[in-house]
């Protein structure tokens, strides 16, 4: 438009009022309202907090998980011996898989040998027969012979007999020693008293009160007594001798004895290890045993004549007693810095929909040194009795997956806005430095 024409518009004296004094009013209380809501924000800024969360994978169990009761050969359930959860006791034997040996007899066989004493000196039974062991018959046949050789050898009792024949000339020996002693000593004397008598006629020849005869007859008793003597000395030491032979002979006996009984008694211990080892191998190929006490759980199988393969999980063993539930979280590497025990974290389950179940919290009781594949482990913990944020109940019979969130740092929202710009700053001090 020209200025000419704009010049000359003309207002209205209405028009002319609002254009020349402003709404002071208006502008003072707008303002007011404007800073108000600015400071409120500025506030609500140190006030308001919300908490950082980590998300991670969870594994939730019981302190004694359940057990899984794995097949260790292939072939037909032969025998099953508990009913889908039943409770059992550590080593109740679930079933049998199909295999040559009778579990009867190889069970009763078990139990007599468990009873076995090595360090008495009886005979041992087995007190079985026609028995059907399968792989375990040729382990079995040999401890039958070392059994047998073992009574054989506690029956008989040769070299006790022998022991007790040499014992039975002992004695006699030595009373022939005592009486042999005694007639040593009477010779003794008998020889003190002709050397006396020999030097009392000596000394009367000597005198010239006997003749030469009487002195060489009194010496003649003299030598005769002291051949009687050494007689009596040499045949003490004729029955000394034999008396110590005949303990040599006990002794060898006894040391012969000990060292046939160490033999045999060691043959039978290997014998027994054999047949133990070789049973325990077939409980541990054909026999299904729970591992813990519990109740029993059916997997893949549920019926007599049902085939198994090796590694199949045939049942499953969930303990009865009263335990911690604990879990596994898998935390990221990245801002896995910030998870520290005592951290609450919130579990969402698989099996049960958060929406309409909730959700879960626990405590991280550890969180580990060093990552596994990409990721630290932490372990949290939870109550006995888990409830939901909804108060529902989940029962822990077996794992439960999920995810978590582990609640980290709880900042302020004027926190989170300063830590970008104290990033800024300390980098750029730090580049002109």
């Amino acid at each position: 438009m020209p200025k000419e024409i704009r010049n000359s518009i003309v207002r209205s004296e209405e028009v002319q009022d609002i254009l020349s004094a402003p709404p002071h009013i208006l502008l003072s209380v707008g303002s007011s309202v404007i800073g108000g809501i600015l400071l409120l924000l500025l506030i609500g800024c140190f006030i308001f907090r919300y908490p950082d969360t980590i998300v991670c994978t969870v594994t939730i169990t019981n302190s004694e998980p359940p057990v899984w009761v794995i097949a260790k050969s292939t072939g037909r359930m032969q025998e099953l011996y508990v009913n889908d959860q039943q409770s059992v006791c550590a080593g109740t034997i679930i079933a049998v898989i199909e295999n040559p040996a009778d579990t009867h007899d190889v069970l009763t066989l078990d139990s007599i040998l468990a009873g076995y004493d090595f360090d008495s000196e009886k005979n041992i039974s087995l007190s079985t027969t026609d028995l059907h062991l399968g792989n375990i018959q040729n382990s079995y046949s040999a401890l039958s012979k070392a059994v047998t050789d073992y009574n054989n050898f506690i029956n008989n009792n040769l070299y006790d007999q022998r022991i007790a024949a040499e014992e039975a000339q002992l004695e006699p020996y030595k009373g022939y020693v005592a009486s042999i002693e005694k007639q040593v000593k009477y010779s003794q004397r008998i020889n003190t008293l002709s050397s006396t008598n020999y030097r009392r006629e000596k000394t009367l020849h000597d005198k010239g009160l006997t003749s030469v005869s009487d002195l060489e007859s009194i010496e003649q008793m003299l030598l005769s007594s002291k051949m009687s003597a050494e007689q009596m000395y040499s045949s003490l030491a004729n029955a000394k001798i034999q008396v110590a032979q005949i303990k040599n002979t006990i002794a060898e006996l006894r040391l012969q004895r000990e060292q046939e009984k160490k033999l045999l008694t060691t043959s039978l211990q290997s014998a027994w290890e054999t047949v133990m080892t070789v049973i325990q191998e077939w409980k541990q190929t054909y026999l299904l045993q729970s591992p813990i006490s519990g109740i029993v759980s059916y997997n893949n199988l549920w019926k007599v004549n049902q085939n198994i393969n090796t590694g199949d999980r045939a049942f499953s063993v969930v303990s009865n007693t009263k335990q911690k539930v604990i879990g596994k979280a898998k935390i990221p590497v990245a801002g896995s810095g910030k998870v520290k025990t005592g951290q609450h974290i919130n579990i969402q389950l698989d099996g049960y929909p958060y929406l309409e179940y909730g959700f879960l919290t626990g405590k991280v009781q550890s969180v580990s040194a060093m990552s596994d594949e990409d990721a630290y482990s932490a372990t949290f913990e939870l109550s006995e009795d888990v409830f939901t944020s909804y108060g529902k109940r989940i029962g822990i019979v077996g794992d439960l997956t999920g995810t978590g969130e582990v609640i980290t740092n709880n900042l302020s929202v004027a926190e989170r806005l300063i830590s970008p710009l104290r990033y800024l700053f300390h980098r750029s001090t730090v580049d002109y430095k």
